[in-house]
């Protein structure tokens, strides 16, 4: 029993992300492998670094600069930085998401008025 489903390029589970390389066939990827694939991972480290450190300094910067840092003031930096991380991964996957195929319904024409049944 053959069935068409794509699987991933690293592993033998089922493919659930699709990614286009430049001259390359896509790369089909697992949810687990789609996580660590290379752009989408240094493009979103790359998004942390920049509006994390935004916010950091909107946020926090006064705090550390004061020097009243507490251990709740570094998870608060840590989460500044985490979120934007994890906002552009589920971005980058959501896009590159494999989409079930609808079936294909077949179309019946309207009844015309007056016609006989």
């Amino acid at each position: 029993m053959k069935t068409d489903v794509p699987l991933c390029d690293r592993c033998t589970h089922v493919a659930q992300f699709r990614f286009a390389r430049a001259g390359a066939p896509p790369t089909l990827r697992c949810w687990r492998h789609a996580v660590f694939y290379g752009p989408v991972f240094r493009r979103a480290l790359q998004v942390a670094a920049v509006v994390g450190t935004i916010l950091f300094a909107i946020n926090q910067l006064n705090v550390v600069l004061s020097g009243a840092v507490t251990p709740f003031v570094v998870l608060k930096v840590a989460l500044t930085y985490l979120v934007p991380f994890l906002v552009s991964t589920y971005s980058a996957l959501e896009i590159n998401r494999l989409r079930k195929t609808p079936v294909a319904r077949e179309l019946v024409p309207p009844a015309t008025p007056g016609a006989a049944a």
